[in-house]
């Protein structure tokens, strides 16, 4: 019922509000002032993300199914670990790379090259919003110390919400809804932002703008506080498993035998990263147990 930049920008706003009252109370029990800098570091955050990442993410569902765009979207951690390591200078750990390269096999089986099953245009749309979001994970481990995941998180999605809102409004110019339907965006060109709303539709817009938006990145964000960035990018991984279920369950999609087997890939990559990291924090929990 909704359009689908109209979705996008509505429900971003909505999660970075809930945020809002959270983050500003962070900021005042950590007597943390925002510089000039800081807001400049949102606006960049929030163009990345919102502006270019969630629009070229939503454009690439309007042009693939909902389970490949979502498997190939879970290629972040291949691009996470080389803007992490050029970045964030964090080490290339041996089960990483060996990850890596299992779930660069399950995206050849997943995509198929021999008879490619996905839109090129979407392909290279989702391609570029998984580089983008990569480059997210990494850039938020920069202020992370000082200002903490809420904060980031409930500020980069303001300011990317409100750039969002911008391009759109001009849309609605006859003369700038002509130029973005001669770049072929003409999901930016008179988008609608009070229609198709009911009860029910606005409790889901909530859901997405609460839930998926606000929560989902503010945990993206704590995992990179709590880890590294290379490693939250690795929790991708278990997502086309979950994303392919779904789009089983509520859109009735028919998944092809080579796209279950580039799942297992996944799996299995998910594995390599998440049990070293799962045996590493038992031995602390064992270490930090005062002796008998």
């Amino acid at each position: 019922v909704f359009a689908p930049m109209q979705i996008t920008v509505e429900r971003v706003l909505i999660g970075a509000l809930f945020l809002l009252p959270f983050a500003l109370r962070s900021l005042r029990r950590n007597a943390i002032r925002l510089t000039r800098s800081d807001w400049s570091y949102f606006a960049l955050l929030g163009f990345l993300t919102v502006t270019l990442h969630m629009s070229l993410l939503q454009m690439a569902v309007l042009h693939m199914d909902a389970s490949a765009t979502s498997i190939i979207y879970s290629g972040n951690p291949v691009f996470a670990l080389a803007a992490a390591h050029l970045i964030l200078h964090e080490p290339l750990k041996r089960n990483h790379l060996i990850a890596i390269g299992i779930e660069l096999i399950g995206i050849l089986f997943i995509l198929n090259p021999a008879k490619l099953e996905v839109s090129p245009r979407g392909f290279a749309e989702i391609l570029t919003a998984t580089v983008l979001f990569a480059m997210y994970g990494t850039l938020c481990k920069l202020r992370i110390p000082r200002l903490g995941g809420l904060v980031i998180t409930t500020f980069s999605l303001l300011l990317g919400s409100l750039e969002l809102l911008a391009l759109l409004l001009l849309g609605h110019i006859p003369a700038v809804g002509a130029l973005y339907r001669s770049l072929g965006l003409d999901i930016f060109a008179d988008v609608p932002f009070f229609t198709g709303f009911t009860l029910r539709s606005a409790l889901l817009l909530c859901y997405v703008g609460i839930f998926c938006a606000a929560i989902g990145f503010l945990l993206t964000a704590k995992i990179t506080e709590y880890t590294s960035a290379t490693e939250a990018s690795f929790v991708y991984l278990i997502k086309p498993v979950l994303a392919t279920l779904l789009a089983v369950v509520c859109f009735r999609e028919t998944i092809s035998v080579n796209r279950m087997i580039g799942l297992v890939f996944f799996l299995a990559a998910s594995l390599c990263v998440s049990l070293p990291v799962l045996r590493e924090m038992r031995r602390d929990a064992v270490t930090a147990q005062p002796p008998r």
